[in-house]
């Protein structure tokens, strides 16, 4: 028995006081409508209504029931009501994790573009280097790297890709002028490094330059921190050389605070390509949505900024070359689970 529906068909009654006339009022046989309320009055067993040839009234019991059931229907309508306009103006509170390879010059524009957009949704963000279960850890969104390794996963998670964040060597000046500039990667290795702990990345990156082969190179970590501010933030008072997300330093190179080194290599690295995950539930909440499709849109057009302002000077290709490049780069390709993602939900 649906008793939400037999609660409406009850009232109904109640108020026209008549079968017939409330199967009209619901557009249903009148069968249906005294089907009901005996099946009603059965699950209670209690009698609600005192029927005769000529009228009907509600007992002393359905009279109680009667304004029960008001006020049931009441607050179910009300919860409706707010549920369905939540959902055409978001609102609550967002909880996002977002990968510490991405720079807060990057995340800051994209929650307060969101902010902006929908003013009734507080957003909640949590920066973390190492993966997270969205779930168990009560996030709704999460924008992490993904791998480069990617399967069918365990169906939890949906993937869109956001796309690519350079990664760069880089020191201090005072650094480099107490001791030398690195010409090679196996060059690099030598000089002190600042890095994120072993268990959260390994100390080796592969280098690339055009034309050859990747090689990979093991830095040696003389501080190890557990987050990528503060690994700047380290290379920015002489502590040593570090490899960072171009977006985090871009200010600094262009300040002069910091140096781009080894311009002439690339670093291949997985946790360069960055994503946007949420669960694949099927009914997702609107301010998850909507958060979902604005930080695709922002990306897309920050990548697009990035190139309307290197074909305006003919000066942008040096310039990105000592910068690291573009910081984003869309990526193409249909969404997909990744190794990382798997291994999020079984942490």
């Amino acid at each position: 028995m649906n008793q939400i529906h037999a609660m409406r068909v009850f009232v109904r009654v109640a108020e026209s006081q008549s079968f017939r006339r409330a199967a009209q009022h619901l557009d249903v046989s009148n069968a249906l409508v005294t089907r009901s309320v005996a099946m009603l009055e059965a699950h209670l067993h209690t009698r609600l209504i005192n029927r005769t040839t000529r009228n009907l009234s509600l007992t002393e019991a359905g009279q109680r029931y009667l304004e029960g059931c008001r006020s049931v229907l009441e607050e179910l309508d009300h919860l409706e009501h707010t549920l369905a306009h939540t959902e055409r103006e978001p609102s609550g509170t967002l909880r996002v994790v977002a990968a510490g390879a991405l720079s807060l010059a990057t995340l800051t524009p994209l929650i307060d573009g969101y902010r902006r957009r929908y003013p009734r949704v507080h957003v909640r963000l949590t920066l973390a280097e190492r993966p997270v279960d969205l779930a168990e850890d009560g996030f709704d969104v999460g924008i992490v790297a993904a791998s480069t390794e990617s399967g069918d996963g365990n169906g939890e998670l949906v993937e869109r890709s956001l796309g690519t964040t350079s990664f760069v060597p880089c020191a201090s000046p005072a650094w480099l002028a107490e001791h030398g500039e690195p010409g090679t990667p196996d060059a690099l290795a030598q000089h002190a490094a600042v890095t994120l702990p072993p268990e959260e990345r390994s100390a080796t990156w592969r280098f690339a330059k055009a034309g050859e082969r990747a090689q990979p190179v093991t830095l040696q970590p003389a501080y190890a921190v557990n987050n990528m501010l503060m690994v700047r933030l380290a290379a920015l008072a002489g502590m040593g050389v570090a490899i960072v997300p171009a977006p985090l330093v871009a200010d600094d190179f262009a300040a002069g605070t910091l140096r781009r080194l080894l311009p002439d290599y690339e670093i291949d690295a997985p946790e360069a390509r960055m994503s946007i995950v949420y669960p694949s539930r099927q009914y997702l909440p609107a301010k998850t949505r909507r958060f979902v499709d604005h930080a695709v849109e922002h990306f897309e057009h920050a990548h697009d900024g990035a190139l309307a302002n290197r074909s305006a000077s003919s000066v942008a290709s040096s310039a990105s070359t000592s910068a690291g490049g573009s910081a984003w780069r869309p990526m193409n390709g249909a969404p997909g689970s990744s190794a990382v993602l798997q291994a999020m939900n079984e942490r």
